[in-house]
């Protein structure tokens, strides 16, 4: 293997024009890729190392775009063996040589640092004890897997972004309902419920099922010990670096070492760490001052793991980790003690009543229709919700089943609040603000600091601690998965590899003169990451939106007959796991052929530098209220007058009316049309036209005997709801057909 230079100075060649003069010198730069948990050193010389996984795909891009001849990849495998300049011996390495069209050859060293070998582990069979121990200790954690994240930095974080409004705005707001729902306070309960409700469902699940199969609950539970005792245990690496100081010093002294081998070949070095290679790198980069920062220019984490080890570091605290004890407990007695006020569902069975008597003058003929009948409707609508007692004007209506025990219980779970908000002003509040802050060191060039992640990645997504200013960058597109977007953003089809290889092309061009087409392909990327961007909103509110209705589905019933919300859910897990499961399903795979379809037009946009054509058409926020609140309520009038027919021909052997139930039908097929309306989505007439056209079967087609001087029409059950309908659905149709659509990517 060839030596690679330590210090390595070209001149910068121009073309057109636009000649490079001697001072113009590109400095070489170095690579540096730090993965994050798993056993790598397993994967190594296949297309799973890290070298491969992680750094050849910032290369990829580059022989797609500007041709395959642009990059060469020349590989080096690990050394071992030890030397005075690198106890750990020589790690994996590239050299990659990068020719621009119309500019100048640099070359790049690739490096990866693989520290999953480098600490030591207890012995087999206390791994798993210890394991256990641990996560038993910090249970509380998992309330980070529903806590907050960078949404709802606008609603948690004082950063300036809320501004004061005048009378005549708040009246606005008032009036608008639109804007409760679109209030960044609504969309973050409506996220922390959403988690919840999941949440709870796959409790139920594991409690269920272990109720029901204890002997094979039995046996997942030993098999999970053996797992936690072998290499695969994972959460071992979390571990040593939360919990296990001198195994975590022993793995920044080796990532120290990668780093010292890499600057004695290089003049600037980019860091780019994976989950928790992230929070490693973070220590590495505050070591003593931060001596360490000398030749870094760059230091980039992905999906980074810094803000939930440290959490996790923070529980080492007493006080901190009486905090995360205390206010689940003080949830858990605040939700018992105030079950009975939830548990008879009156408020809800008073306005399901209501609604049905309303409806029922809309489904009976037009001919039997009378001012008595219409009246005795009206007034059962009133009645239903016209309050039986003086409790009922309380907000949480019949207080009968509220005991001794319920309002001690409320109390305790206040008392706990109340002393977990003492500890946190005493004890927390009081600790460095600038706690994830790295030490800056005296000299022209400061280190650059950036943080990428999705929207949905489970570890990095959270908010707080927070980050110093800058660091924190605009969420990454990935797939809208929890799961799998923490494993996918080095994916060829992705589109962080693109923003990183458009960065690595300011790199090798200079500071003095940078390639002129980094700044479109900065540009393009921008405007392609904010279309994929609204369009991962926009499917994301539509996946949530359905599986309200398919939860509110399931789950009112049972609420109806005065089961708890908690109680409902556990007894129902069977039917919304499978819900969940489904819709995740297809939603993710959709989102993934979108995602690729988008990277294939950004490809082809960079490659050929031509502006590209619309990627996502957006039905603007202001212009969703009023089809919406159009198709909700055509939803309701087919739902309840489907229900109606049903009991008239029940009532009525000797008519004979078609297909009552097309209403259900049709009512499904408006919760569905409002909640892509709802989301964004161009609604195409037809989707509206063919409900519309369902509630018209039963009138249309019904026999209804009548006499001789009463025209057809006048006896048709279901006509006068369906009419209302007909006119609903011919208001959203106005409305959306009115409305200009926003094109994305765009500036």
């Amino acid at each position: 293997m060839a030596k690679v230079k330590g210090r390595q100075r070209k001149t910068r060649q121009g073309s057109g024009g636009q000649g490079g003069s001697k001072d113009d010198v590109n400095e070489k730069y170095g690579y540096l890729f730090v993965h994050g948990v798993g056993n790598q050193h397993r994967k190594r010389g296949t297309e799973k190392s890290v070298l491969r996984h992680m750094g050849k795909p910032i290369f990829d891009p580059l022989s797609r775009i500007i041709g395959e001849s642009s990059v060469k990849w020349e590989e080096f495998p690990e050394r071992p063996e030890a030397s005075p300049k690198s106890p750990y011996g020589e790690p994996a390495h590239a050299i990659a040589s990068v020719q621009v069209p119309n500019g100048p050859s640099a070359e790049v060293v690739v490096a990866e640092a693989v520290w999953s070998d480098r600490f030591s582990r207890p012995s087999r069979w206390m791994r798993g004890i210890l394991t256990l121990r641990y996560l038993a200790r910090n249970l509380p954690a998992v309330l980070m897997l529903i806590g907050p994240d960078h949404r709802d930095g606008f609603f948690l974080l004082d950063d300036g972004r809320r501004e004061e409004v005048g009378a005549r705005a708040v009246v606005r707001y008032v009036f608008r309902p639109w804007s409760y729902v679109a209030s960044p306070e609504v969309r973050h309960i409506m996220r922390v419920v959403w988690r919840l409700l999941t949440l709870a469902v796959l409790v139920s699940a594991i409690l269920a099922l272990a109720a029901v199969h204890p002997g094979a609950s039995i046996a997942v539970g030993l098999i999970l010990l053996v797992v936690l005792s072998t290499r695969l245990n994972l959460a071992e690496h979390v571990i040593m670096a939360s919990a296990r100081d001198t195994e975590r010093e022993r793995v920044i002294d080796y990532l120290e070492d990668r780093l010292r081998w890499l600057e004695r070949r290089c003049d600037q070095v980019v860091i780019i760490a994976h989950s928790q290679g992230g929070y490693l790198v973070h220590q590495l980069l505050a070591r003593d001052g931060g001596r360490n920062q000398v030749k870094v220019a760059r230091f980039v984490g992905v999906g980074s793991g810094l803000k939930p080890i440290t959490l996790l570091r923070l529980t080492r605290n007493r006080a901190i980790c009486a905090v995360s004890w205390l206010l689940p407990a003080a949830s858990l007695c605040l939700a018992w003690g105030v079950a009975p006020l939830t548990a008879s569902g009156s408020d809800v069975t008073r306005i399901l009543a209501a609604m049905k008597s309303a409806t029922m003058a809309l489904a009976i003929p037009i001919g039997a229709l009378t001012p008595e009948t219409a009246s005795e409707g009206l007034t059962r609508a009133l009645d239903a919700i016209r309050p039986r007692s003086a409790s009922d004007y309380l907000p949480f209506g019949d207080m009968a089943g509220m005991g001794r025990a319920h309002w001690a219980v409320i109390a305790a779970g206040a008392l706990l609040t109340a002393v977990s908000s003492m500890i946190t002003w005493r004890y927390i509040r009081t600790m460095d603000r600038n706690l994830l802050a790295l030490p800056s060191r005296p000299g022209k060039r400061k280190m650059v600091w950036r943080e990428y992640s999705s929207q949905h990645d489970m570890v990095g997504r959270m908010l707080l601690p927070s980050l110093p200013k800058g660091a924190e960058q605009e969420v990454t597109p990935v797939l809208a998965h929890p799961l799998r977007d923490h494993t996918l953003y080095f994916s060829s089809d992705g589109v962080l590899v693109r923003q990183l290889a458009a960065d690595l092309l300011q790199d090798i061009g200079g500071p003095a003169r940078p390639f002129r087409v980094t700044g479109e392909w900065q540009t393009k990327i921008s405007d392609h990451t904010q279309a994929l961007r609204k369009q991962h909103d926009r499917r994301r509110m539509f996946h949530g939106l359905l599986m309200l209705v398919t939860a509110i589905v399931v789950l009112l019933p049972r609420v109806l007959h005065g089961a708890t919300l908690m109680g409902a859910v556990a007894n129902t897990w069977l039917p919304l796991g499978v819900s969940i499961v489904v819709l995740s399903g297809v939603f993710t795979s959709r989102g993934r052929k979108s995602l690729r379809q988008a990277i294939l037009a950004l490809d082809n946009v960079l490659r050929n530098g031509s502006a590209g054509a619309s990627q996502v058409n957006l039905l603007p926020a202001s212009r969703r209220a009023l089809p919406t609140v159009a198709l909700l309520l055509a939803a309701m009038l087919a739902a309840f007058g489907a229900l109606w027919l049903t009991w008239i021909q029940r009532l009525m052997p000797g008519w004979r009316i078609n297909h009552p139930g097309a209403g259900l039908v049709a009512g499904v097929a408006f919760l569905v049309v409002a909640a892509a309306t709802a989301s964004g989505y161009r609604v195409k007439m037809r989707w509206l036209l063919i409900p519309a056209g369902l509630v018209m079967i039963p009138p249309l087609t019904s026999q209804v005997p009548h006499p001789a001087n009463v025209a057809t029409w006048e006896v048709a059950p279901g006509l006068l709801s369906s009419t209302f309908i007909v006119l609903l659905v011919g208001i959203a149709a106005t409305a959306l057909t009115r409305s200009s659509l926003v094109s994305l990517p765009s500036r």
